[in-house]
C-alpha cells in the first residue's frame, strides 16, 4: 500500500479548509442531496462527500456507507487530491499498486472501483472530493465524471455559503452585542452624564446625573429638543456638527467647558457614540459627557508642586555653586598657608607652634575631603542616569589605575574576577566601585596586608550582583545599615580618615539604578559588599589583577 504524502502547499490548504468551520459539523439536506445524485449518476451503491483532514479523510455526507470518517492513510481521496483538475478513476483496486493491500480493499466495505472529483477552491486548494465506490470492477463515462465534476463546485459553492452566514451572524452578534453595552451604559447611574438623541435631536433617555447638572426634571428634558435644553446657539455651534458627524456612522469625542445650571462652570470630555440597528441604519446617539473638573485641579496641584520643585532645584543648584567655589578657597587658603607656616625657621623654634600648626593642617585636610564628598554626594540629586551598556571589566581595571599608588603603599592585592557587562550608568558606577575599594584598602589592620576580590553572579530573577569582598576589620552587628547613613562613621578619624560619605554616595547611586546595596561582615574577618543591579547579565570575559 502507498501511502498518499502532504500535497506541496499542505499547510495553506489546511487552513483554508479549517476556516471553512465545514469539518465535525451535523448533516445537512442540501449536502446529502449531492451525494445521493452522485450515487444515483454514477450507478454506485456508495457516494460521498470527503474532506481530508490533517490526519483523516471525514465525511460530510455519505450513502451507503456506515463510518463517519477513516484514517488518512488508507484515503483513496489523499491522493485524488494531488490532481485537482481532474477525476481520479481507479477500475480495480486490486490491480493498482497503490491500493492492491488496501485494509478497504482486502476488507470491508471490498472497494474495487473508486473516482474521486476534487472539491477545488479558488486559491488552487483540493480540500477533498466528492466520490463514489463500487465493490465490482468498472469505469465511468465522460458525462458521468462531469457530472461528478459538477457536484464537486456545487459542494464548494455550499461550503462558501456556509461560511458567509457564519460571518454574517457573528457581525450580527457583535452588533447585538454592542448595543446591549450601550443599553447597559444608559441605563447605569454613574456620576457620567448619560442620554440617548434620536435622529431628529430629540431626547429620549437621560439619566439621573444628566438631570442633576442642567438642573432640570426629567419630564422638562426627555421629548423636548437639544436647543431646547442646551439653547439654540450652544446647539448650533457646538453639539449639531458633532450629531451630524456621529449620525453618519462616525464616534466623536472633544473637550468643552459648559456651564451647568446645577453645577456651574465645568469642564468636560464628551463622547459621541452612534446606535446602528442590525440593517446597518443609525438609529441615534447615545452622549457621555464625564466631569473633568476633579482632574484638572489635581493637574494644576501637581504643576504648581512641579514649579515649586524646579525652584528648589535652582537654589540647590546655587549652593553647590557656593560650596564649590566660595568655600573651597579659602580652605584651599588655609591648607596652603598652613603649610607654609610649617617649613617656618623661626616657628620652628617654638615647642608648641608645630603641634598647633599639625592641627591646623590635618583639620584643613579633612575639611577639604568632606567638603568634596559633601559636593559630590549633592551633585548625585542633579545627575541624570544615562543608561547604557557598562562593561564592568573596564570599570574595575580603570579603578585599579586609578588606585594604583594606594594599592602599592598598602601592599594590597586586588583580584578582579570575569565581570559582565550590564546596563547602567559607566560614571557613576565608577564612583561606586572606587568608593568601596578604597575603603576595602583603608580598613584594614596594620599587622595585615588587605586583600581584595571583585566578582559577580546573576540570581534567578536575571538581577546582576557585584560584589567587593575585603579582608578588613569588619563591621559590628547592628551596624550594618547605619554605615551608609549620611555622615555616619564608626571609627575614630585618627584611625581612619574620612568623611562618612562614601557609602551614602555608593547607596544613592545604587537608587538611581533602580537597585541595592548592602553589606555582609564579620568584625575582624571582613565584609562583602554587594550591588544588586536589575538587567541580563551578559557572558563574562576579564582576568586576574595583583
Amino acid at each position: 500500500m502507498q501511502v498518499a504524502p502532504p500535497t506541496p502547499n499542505e499547510a495553506e490548504r489546511l487552513e483554508r479548509l479549517r476556516r471553512f468551520g465545514v469539518l465535525d459539523t451535523l448533516p445537512q439536506e442540501a449536502f446529502d442531496h449531492i451525494t445521493a445524485l452522485a450515487s444515483a449518476i454514477c450507478d454506485t451503491p456508495i457516494a460521498l462527500i470527503s474532506l481530508v483532514d490533517q490526519d483523516r479523510q471525514w465525511f460530510k455526507s455519505r450513502v451507503g456507507l456506515d463510518a463517519t470518517q477513516t484514517s488518512r492513510e488508507v484515503a483513496f481521496c489523499a491522493h485524488a487530491i494531488h490532481e485537482p483538475g481532474q477525476v481520479m478513476v481507479v477500475e480495480d483496486a486490486t490491480k493498482d499498486p497503490r491500493f492492491q493491500d488496501n485494509p478497504l480493499v482486502t476488507g470491508q466495505p471490498d472497494i474495487r472501483f473508486y473516482a474521486g472529483a476534487p472539491i477545488v477552491t479558488g486559491e488552487g486548494h483540493a480540500l477533498g472530493t466528492v466520490c463514489v465506490i463500487d465493490p465490482r470492477s468498472r469505469s465511468l463515462s465522460d458525462a458521468q465524471q462531469m457530472a461528478l465534476r459538477s457536484l464537486a463546485r456545487l459542494v464548494l459553492t455550499l461550503m462558501t455559503h456556509e461560511e458567509e452566514q457564519r460571518a454574517l451572524m457573528a457581525e450580527r452578534e457583535r452588533a447585538a452585542a454592542r448595543a446591549s453595552e450601550i443599553q447597559t451604559a444608559l441605563t447605569a447611574a454613574g456620576l457620567d452624564l448619560l442620554s440617548f438623541v434620536d435622529t431628529h435631536y430629540v431626547y429620549r433617555y437621560v439619566n439621573r446625573c444628566f438631570t442633576d447638572y442642567w438642573a432640570r426634571p426629567e419630564a422638562d428634558i426627555v421629548g423636548h429638543t437639544i436647543a431646547h435644553v442646551m439653547g439654540q446657539t450652544v446647539f448650533s455651534t457646538l453639539v449639531k456638527p458633532c450629531f451630524d458627524r456621529t449620525l453618519a456612522g462616525e464616534e466623536v469625542a472633544l473637550e468643552a467647558t459648559i456651564d451647568f445650571p446645577g453645577k456651574g462652570l465645568r469642564p468636560v470630555e464628551v463622547s459621541y457614540l452612534p446606535v446602528v440597528a442590525g440593517d446597518g441604519t443609525v438609529q441615534g446617539v447615545v452622549v457621555r459627557s464625564h466631569d473633568i473638573h476633579a482632574l484638572r485641579q489635581r493637574e494644576a496641584r501637581l504643576q504648581t508642586m512641579v514649579d515649586e520643585l524646579e525652584h528648589k532645584t535652582l537654589e540647590q543648584q546655587r549652593f553647590i555653586h557656593i560650596v564649590s567655589h566660595d568655600l573651597r578657597e579659602p580652605i584651599n587658603t588655609i591648607c596652603n598657608f598652613a603649610g607654609l607656616l610649617t617649613e617656618d625657621a623661626h616657628l620652628q623654634a617654638s615647642p608648641t607652634a608645630p603641634r598647633y600648626l599639625d592641627y591646623v593642617v590635618s583639620g584643613g585636610q579633612r575639611t577639604k575631603v568632606l567638603l568634596e564628598d559633601l559636593i559630590s554626594f549633592l551633585q548625585l540629586e542633579q545627575h541624570a542616569v544615562a543608561l547604557d551598556e557598562v562593561n564592568l571589566n573596564r570599570i574595575a581595571h580603570d579603578v585599579r589605575d586609578d588606585l594604583q599608588s594606594a594599592l602599592i603603599q598598602a601592599g594590597a592585592s586586588l583580584h578582579i574576577h570575569p565581570l559582565p557587562t550590564v546596563q547602567g550608568d559607566a560614571s557613576l558606577l565608577r564612583i561606586l566601585l572606587q568608593n568601596l575599594l578604597t575603603n576595602a584598602i583603608k580598613f584594614c589592620p596594620r599587622d595585615r596586608k588587605p586583600t581584595v576580590n571583585i566578582d559577580a553572579r546573576q540570581a534567578e530573577d536575571g538581577r546582576t550582583h557585584l560584589r567587593v569582598t575585603d579582608n578588613g576589620i569588619g563591621i559590628p552587628p547592628g551596624q550594618t545599615e547605619r554605615i551608609f547613613d549620611i555622615f555616619t562613621r564608626l571609627h575614630n578619624k585618627r584611625d581612619f580618615p574620612g568623611s562618612g560619605l562614601g557609602l551614602s554616595i555608593c547607596r544613592r547611586i545604587a537608587d538611581l539604578h533602580a537597585g541595592r546595596i548592602h553589606v555582609r561582615s564579620q568584625p575582624g574577618q571582613g565584609s562583602c559588599f554587594e550591588l544588586e543591579l536589575p538587567g541580563t547579565l551578559q557572558r563574562p570575559r576579564g582576568n586576574t589583577a595583583p
